[in-house]
């Protein structure tokens, strides 16, 4: 809330209060926490209604003699928890296309205003009134939709993880607590994926991962570091005495009327303080469905293809946070069906699937991906996702479950689809068992998407797409390998034309970021993926049983129709999604192409 010496100046200077009488309430109400108007009122000093006239004027905002509690939608007004209601002594009291009208006894109240605005995505009208009114008004309205019980009790779809409450509906005092939710609430605001706390020299800093970039948030002073480690601790059940191990834990809150899993890893540094990284996990989070992706037609085509075969392994590769957690659970997703039995192992368990049986793996108890899929196999599965392949007791036990009819669909780590080969080879694995088990392999980064109301377009340069592989070489190369007739790659449903067949001489339009209020200055709103998915095939088979590297893999893949990171980058750079630095900077140069170019020499790229 806004500084109360603010408040006590604008009385003054209004006449409402004498001046001379603030320090001693200033005292006051540092003593006490008591706010500056609650003072001037319970002690006669000045009238509510006054003050309420006083500060509407100073807002430039209308003011209110009187609020009607009959003529307020309860179903309206209790969208905002009743405690935050109370607290900073607010009501919405009618809402239309453009905005939400709201009554309040502060109107230089801007966090609770900002809030009412996140709440129902609409900018806010604010009118001035008296702070008793509005709490009657709001015990009214509330008690006429709950019948006096607890607003958030109703609700079905609440858990018993989400006891606490809503920390919109927190009135608690303590300001380490105030701050640590507030923490929440502006990373729930902002889109914010982690929160990292981190102590510093002279200060604690709070900064927040937004689209795969961090910024900083906030700061706080040094001496509260270990409040601020402690208070995180208790919510997360974590051991407050030790401070000499890494620590992991999980946090559930609803925050402005959404669920959310915050899983809390705390570690020792060489300052004497202990960090915290902060993954927010949104419960309420609708699952993509994998058109969501953003696959080209090829890709989509393929991989719903593929995920329908009744064995065989699915891979998704890809560095840390590329999003290949969230392909998988599409993936399953899609053939969830009550006739369909999949269990997946995960470490940990990010969202929670209705009619998919899944584990969170413990590995401190013995419970690993291995002993897991082991254990899978002994339950009827159809289909079964492991979280991630690191060792080669999973591989083996994956490899013998495709083998013995089960689709299995994982992760690994490696740069591109052909790299994921060459570590199963270096973990121990048979070439013939992968060319007999493995039967798709997509590689996929995450880009940031411009921001749809502030990118501005510009003539591509012949530097960049020559960066891009839009070279007039590259795209003779490709038109001619997507006219050979191959239906393991070209499926007959994909009729779409290719973006990225440009035409000769063309020279198309790129967009770039600017910044705007919506955005955050950032230029950027999201993120989305892109792809590469290389099929064990005829062509690619032979490779792998002659042990060949991932260069060949990948050259031989492309020449027969692979798109790559790159050239699914370059497709959504000419849609518009995203900027050429976006791609470079997540995928790197492809394999030279020389060997693939045609025998009839390409035409000349013309002038702009």
């Amino acid at each position: 809330m806004i500084e109360q010496r603010f408040i006590g100046e604008i009385l003054a200077r209004h006449g409402v209060v004498p001046a001379e009488r603030l320090e001693s309430l200033y005292a006051i109400q540092r003593e006490k926490g008591s706010d500056l108007v609650d003072l001037l009122i319970n002690g006669s000093i000045a009238d509510e209604g006054a003050i309420a006239k006083v500060l509407a004027e100073e807002a430039q905002v209308p003011f209110t003699a009187s609020v009607d509690p009959q003529n307020i939608s309860t179903d309206l007004a209790t969208r905002v928890p009743i405690g935050f209601a109370k607290t900073h002594k607010l009501l919405v009291i009618a809402e239309d296309e453009a905005c939400v009208h709201v009554v309040c006894a502060d109107p230089f109240d801007t966090p609770a205003l900002d809030d009412i605005r996140l709440i129902f995505g609409k900018p806010v009208e604010v009118t001035v009134g008296g702070g008793e009114q509005i709490v009657d008004a709001i015990n009214r309205v509330y008690e006429r939709e709950a019948g006096g019980g607890e607003l958030e009790s109703d609700d079905d779809s609440v858990s018993d993880d989400d006891a606490a409450g809503d920390i919109l509906d927190s009135d608690d005092e303590a300001p380490v607590i105030r701050w640590v939710n507030s923490l929440f609430l502006q990373a729930m605001k902002e889109r914010a994926s982690d929160i990292h706390i981190e102590p510093e020299e002279k200060e604690v800093v709070v900064r927040y991962r937004i689209d795969g970039e961090l910024y900083i948030a906030r700061r706080a002073p040094r001496p509260f570091m270990n409040s601020i480690v402690g208070r995180i601790k208790i919510e997360s059940s974590l051991n407050i005495a030790e401070k000499r191990l890494p620590q992991d834990g999980r946090i559930t809150k609803k925050i402005a009327g959404k669920g959310f899993d915050i899983r809390v890893s705390t570690i020792p540094t060489s300052r004497g303080y202990e960090r915290i990284v902060m993954r927010l996990l949104n419960k309420s989070s609708v699952l993509l469905d994998l058109p969501d992706l953003g696959f080209s037609p090829r890709d989509y085509a393929l991989m719903d293809y593929l995920i329908r075969r009744p064995d065989g392994i699915i891979l998704v590769t890809g560095p840390t946070g590329s999003g290949k957690t969230t392909t998988l659970y599409a993936c399953i997703n899609r053939i969830n069906k009550p006739n369909v039995n999949i269990l997946t192992a995960e470490d940990p368990v990010e969202y929670e699937i209705g009619g998919i049986h899944q584990v969170h793996v413990q590995p401190k108890i013995g419970l690993t991906f291995a002993s897991a899929l082991r254990a899978f196999l002994r339950q009827d599965p159809d289909v079964v996702m492991v979280g991630e392949i690191r060792d080669k007791e999973t591989v083996d036990i994956a490899i013998n479950a495709s083998l013995t009819g089960h689709l299995v669909l994982s992760t690994i780590h490696t740069n591109d689809a052909a790299g994921a080969v060459t570590r199963m080879v270096d973990m121990g694995v048979e070439p013939f068992l992968i060319r007999s088990s493995v039967i798709g392999i997509l590689a996929q980064r995450l880009v940031r998407v411009l921001c749809p109301h502030c990118k501005e377009a510009y003539a591509a340069t012949d530097v960049e797409m020559q960066e891009l592989g839009l070279t007039p070489e590259r795209l003779y190369s490709r038109a001619q390998r997507r006219n050979q007739p191959n239906t393991r790659y070209y499926p007959r449903t994909v009729t779409d034309p290719d973006i990225l067949d440009l035409a000769p001489g063309t020279r198309p339009m790129f967009f770039r970021a600017k910044g705007c209020d919506k955005c955050g200055s950032t230029g950027f709103m999201g993120r989305r993926g892109i792809y590469e998915l290389m099929l064990m095939d005829d062509a690619i088979g032979p490779l792998v049983l002659r042990n060949a590297d991932a260069q060949a893999l990948k050259r031989a893949a492309i020449d027969m129709g692979m798109d790559s990171l790159r050239d699914d980058g370059a497709r959504k750079v000419l849609t518009g999604m995203t900027s050429v630095e976006e791609v470079l900077a997540a995928t790197q140069e492809d394999v030279d192409v020389d060997t693939m170019t045609p025998s009839i020499p390409p035409p000349a790229m013309g002038a702009a």
